[in-house]
């Protein structure tokens, strides 16, 4: 019997192909495998790889950065909504921000 809605039947058969979600670790992994690899061809002889292999690198790093900063944050911002539940003696009323030097 035909799908009778055929374009959730595309929707449904593409949510399958794509599976899950990967997770920030995943991709700071690969990430990491990828600037290895990279950094490795550095040393061919031919210096259009080389080349390339240093442009690779340099988006790589930058990518790499990010990734690890967000997971700094995300775990500093656990950290914080875990001791907010505990009764630390947080100041009530938001922050208190000085004038400044103006």
């Amino acid at each position: 019997m035909a799908n009778p809605d055929p374009r959730a039947a595309r929707t449904a058969k593409r949510a399958k192909r794509r599976g899950q979600p990967g997770t920030l670790e995943d991709a700071r992994a690969l990430l990491w495998r990828a600037l290895t690899r990279a950094g490795e061809l550095l040393e061919e002889a031919d210096p259009a790889h080389a080349l390339k292999a240093v442009h690779a690198i340099s988006q790589g790093a930058a990518a790499y950065a990010r990734i690890v900063e967000v997971g700094e944050l995300e775990a500093r911002i656990t950290a914080l909504e875990a001791g907010q539940g505990e009764g630390e003696d947080l100041p009530t009323g938001g922050p208190r921000l000085g004038r400044g030097a103006a």
